[in-house]
């Protein structure tokens, strides 16, 4: 392997989209990453196909996305983590770095509470969670739609 192919940072993007918006995101992040970005589907009934989850294990980085429903991640999602249950078992993804991202209708809408849950399932996975590193637009002139405007801090 060249020095260019060891030094290349490949990055999955999982995520499930009801509506387009998480897909619209995973696009954006894809776009910002670059030629080493793979999106990876959650299909609606929560299943990847064997080639997609090689994409996930061969992947170095491996960004999770999900809409917030009900204040947690959407069953597709959710049956995507179950499911992963086979790579924890022999620590497949142990040592990747990992990160999240989540949306929904409302400025809040428990998305902190996805947010964890997916810093979780990193964790558990035995991964390493990369945040933003991202300050608050808690300034007196902050708006709301200043970037990071609510503060949160473990986000994607």
């Amino acid at each position: 392997m060249s020095s260019a192919e060891d030094s290349a940072m490949s990055i999955a993007i999982v995520f499930h989209s009801g509506y387009g918006h998480t897909a619209k995101q995973a696009a954006a992040l894809q776009e910002g990453a670059g030629a080493t970005a793979t999106l990876v589907e959650i299909d609606p009934q929560g299943e990847l196909s064997e080639a997609q989850w090689q994409v996930l294990d061969e992947a170095k980085a491996i960004v999770f996305g999900s809409p917030t429903y009900m204040g947690m991640v959407s069953w597709q999602f959710k049956k995507f983590a179950d499911a992963s249950s086979k790579r924890w078992f022999n620590l497949a993804w142990k040592d990747k770095l990992a990160a999240g991202f989540t949306n929904s209708a409302s400025m809040n809408g428990d998305k902190s509470v996805t947010i964890h849950y997916l810093i979780t399932l990193a964790m558990q996975h035995g991964m390493i969670w990369v945040g933003t590193g991202m300050m608050p637009a808690n300034q007196k002139g902050s708006v709301r739609d200043d970037i990071n405007y609510l503060g949160g801090f473990p986000v994607c």
